[in-house]
């Protein structure tokens, strides 16, 4: 049975996390239970809306980025409604579903980045990492990452779910969302922090709770579609030891930049080879 707890999680080569540590996880150890440039921009000769918008205009974004993300939340919803992760289903069939279901009830086929179901060992990958598709078992983990596109404004959300009554996975699961809020409000508390300050920040949080944070970034932009066709890849696009920019400072080419926090938490290996993954608006 699916256990809806709304714990909406990765690893990819170890190398790739810089912190990943060559010892062991502590033993023993329990969580808590409760539940691109400028010249970029002027060679692709336009504009972003953001670039061109007033402090009224930019409060409007602001609340279509919001409605945006209030759809992705709905959508969600609907797949768990749905019940789509059934013990016996594969990935790429569970994805196909829900590619489906998303262009039936919310009108839209495009989605910025790869659509994402994983499940038992491979929820320890990151996006970038390709895995080989996998059959949901009866007591098992698994995370839905997508970033579906509405109207011309990118969503990006993730959670992960536990299907039977596995204790641990459902510890792991009630560890994310905690994990994300302190590490938001940490955020928040000075957002001009750069991004090697949270990325620090959090992969310190993770291991608080017993965990090891799984991936070599914890956050990155999103906005008017195509974010990173405009912003590139450099590092002051995502939140990585690289980043020692501040957060708060606008994008080369002036817009306001807008950011996603990604919680990706990987089990004691002695315990078992997974992980989970959760990802939310972090400065809206």
């Amino acid at each position: 049975m699916i256990n809806h707890q709304m714990h909406r999680v990765y690893q990819g080569n170890l190398p790739l996390c810089p912190h990943f540590p060559s010892a062991p996880f502590p033993s023993g150890r329990r969580i808590h239970t409760n539940a691109a440039s400028s010249g970029r921009s002027a060679r692709l000769g336009t504009k972003s809306r953001a670039q061109t918008l007033g402090a009224t205009e930019t409060l409007s974004f602001d609340r279509e980025l919001l409605q945006a993300h209030d759809r992705a939340v709905e959508l969600f919803d609907v797949i768990e409604s749905e019940d789509l992760l059934q013990p016996g289903e594969k990935e790429q069939d569970i994805n196909t579903k829900i590619f489906e279901l998303t262009a039936a009830r919310f009108g839209t086929r495009k989605h910025w980045h790869k659509r994402l179901v994983r499940t038992g060992e491979n929820t320890i990958h990151p996006i970038f990492v390709d895995t080989p598709d996998r059959v949901l078992q009866q007591d098992d983990i698994a995370f839905i990452d997508l970033g579906p596109v509405f109207g011309n404004l990118e969503a990006d959300f993730a959670r992960t779910y536990v299907i039977g009554d596995d204790q641990r996975k459902h510890d792991l699961a009630a560890a994310l969302p905690q994990i994300f809020t302190k590490c938001k409000q940490f955020y928040q508390s000075r957002p001009d922090m750069t991004g090697a300050e949270l990325y620090d920040f959090v992969y310190k949080t993770c291991k608080e709770f017993g965990y090891v944070y799984g991936n070599g970034y914890c956050a990155h932009l999103l906005g008017e579609f195509a974010h990173k066709t405009r912003y590139g890849l450099e590092d002051i696009n995502f939140a990585r030891t690289e980043n020692n920019v501040p957060m708060s400072e606008p994008a080369p080419n002036g817009d306001k930049r807008y950011w996603v926090l990604e919680i990706h938490i990987l089990q004691d290996p002695a315990v078992g080879t997974y992980g989970g993954f959760y990802e939310d608006l972090l400065n809206l």
